[in-house]
């Protein structure tokens, strides 16, 4: 039997020996570390929640200050345009009326009566609308001057064109072809008169645009081209044709949905042609280039 026997034990002995107060060492130092982390971390947290309850005490205190600040400034700027003087428009000027009163503008915008009003709360839009209803008036436009403190209504009325005779009654008619108004004796405007004496009302459309131009345009026309002179206008049927009863007693007979123009220079090449002999009843323009007359 062999028995071994280290001659080295002696030696590692003294290396363990050696080698444990190391180690015991390092972990030491190594736990040391980590406690002074750990108290460094927890101090700066300590100092944030520190400046966080200081920036939070800060704006507690400011806060309600800020909002009564901000509530006071809204109360003011109200009142300013609400309440004071500066926006109220105590003055009222109407412009552009002929057919209509000042008077029944302001009933239209004011009933009861003008009372100062805010230029920036008034309803333009409304007031508008309302006075659109009005059959004489084609437009309206506002101005408000702060200066003066004047509301400015500036009224556009309907241009009439000519004047519709029905049932011995006469209307003012607009370039539209809607009636908009009773017309006054002795107006000098075109009076055309329905011989079947057809009842119409106010704000009714009774002819077209294309019916004013022909007669205005012919009646117009008619004296710079010839020596004759219209009395009377009148619409036997429908305003698909017209008449137009000269000075001397004889008619012209038109077709308005054709050309005017091609109407007189027939008329004009015919009366050149019977300088002597007018007619004695009527010359009859409907049938193009051919003219008819008795």
């Amino acid at each position: 039997m062999k028995i071994k026997i280290n001659f080295n034990w002696w030696r590692n002995l003294r290396f363990r020996r050696a080698t444990r107060p190391r180690v015991l060492g390092y972990r030491q130092k190594l736990k040391e570390r980590q406690r002074l982390g750990r108290e460094l971390r927890q101090k700066a947290a300590l100092q944030l929640t520190g400046a966080k309850l200081r920036q939070v005490k800060f704006q507690t205190k400011v806060g309600p200050f800020i909002k009564v600040g901000v509530g006071v400034v809204l109360v003011l700027v109200i009142y300013f345009i609400f309440f004071s003087n500066f926006f109220m428009l105590d003055n009222l000027k109407i412009t552009g009326t002929h057919l209509l009163e000042p008077e029944e503008v302001q009933h239209v915008l004011f009933p009861k009566g003008f009372t100062k009003v805010n230029a920036i709360t008034f309803m333009e839009g409304l007031a508008k609308r309302k006075l659109l209803k009005q059959n004489q008036i084609a437009d309206v436009a506002f101005s408000k001057n702060l200066i003066s403190n004047t509301l400015t209504v500036e009224v556009t009325e309907h241009q009439t064109s000519i004047i519709w005779q029905t049932g011995g009654q006469q209307f003012l008619v607009n370039r539209f072809g809607v009636v908009y108004d009773e017309a006054e004796p002795g107006s000098p405007l075109l009076v055309v008169e329905d011989l079947k004496n057809v009842p119409i009302s106010l704000s009714q459309k009774i002819v077209t645009t294309e019916f004013i131009d022909f007669v205005t345009s012919f009646a117009a026309n008619l004296p710079r081209r010839t020596n004759i002179t219209i009395r009377r206008i009148t619409v036997p049927e429908t305003t698909f044709e017209v008449e137009m009863e000269t000075k001397d007693g004889w008619r012209i007979i038109l077709d308005t949905t054709a050309s005017w123009e091609e109407q007189l220079n027939n008329l004009v090449r015919v009366l050149r042609e019977m300088p002597d002999q007018p007619p004695s009843e009527y010359i009859d323009l409907r049938v193009g280039k051919r003219v008819y007359y008795k």
